[in-house]
């Protein structure tokens, strides 16, 4: 493996697990205004997905979230499992995960929509936070894996 290659899949590995870091952004942007263009950028990308509703949206430091709480977890969801690659998940063990974390999301979004019980911060979070992570540790266990054999297939 070339020395651009390595640095490619290091420099896509380090932007997938900076997913944990997005949503925080808007924190770091009022602390720190030197951070509000790439808050902004960031926005643009996530007015494509996420409703964005205060309401909904977790605050830190009294300070909104980039995103609302559910996509904040599957955020924090992406970055993290990708950062820990743990467990390792077969493919039936990461398919049953994601769909389990995928029904429990649609089970609070039914509850929710039915009066069962209001918005609730932490289901939300926790939901999306759920779905995310097997999906984390996949591609970041088949980034270092494709990174490990090129790496012996070299020459």
């Amino acid at each position: 493996m070339s020395r651009f290659e390595r640095g490619l899949r290091g420099a896509f590995f380090a932007a997938l697990v900076s997913l944990l870091l997005w949503p925080l952004l808007s924190v770091a942007a009022a602390l720190w205004p030197g951070m509000r263009p790439l808050e902004r950028a960031v926005a643009y990308w996530f007015d494509l997905h996420c409703h964005r509703d205060p309401s909904r949206t977790p605050l830190l430091l009294g300070i909104p979230l980039g995103v609302c709480a559910r996509c904040s977890g599957i955020y924090f969801g992406l970055g993290l499992g990708a950062a820990l690659r743990w467990p390792k998940l077969s493919p039936n063990g990461l398919r049953f995960w994601v769909l389990g974390g995928a029904a429990l999301m649609l089970a609070d979004i039914t509850v929710e929509r039915h009066g069962v019980h209001g918005s609730w911060m932490g289901a939300r979070l926790f939901t999306g936070l759920l779905l995310g992570y097997p999906v984390g540790v996949a591609v970041g266990a088949a980034l270092r894996r494709s990174t490990d054999l090129a790496s012996a297939q070299r020459p």
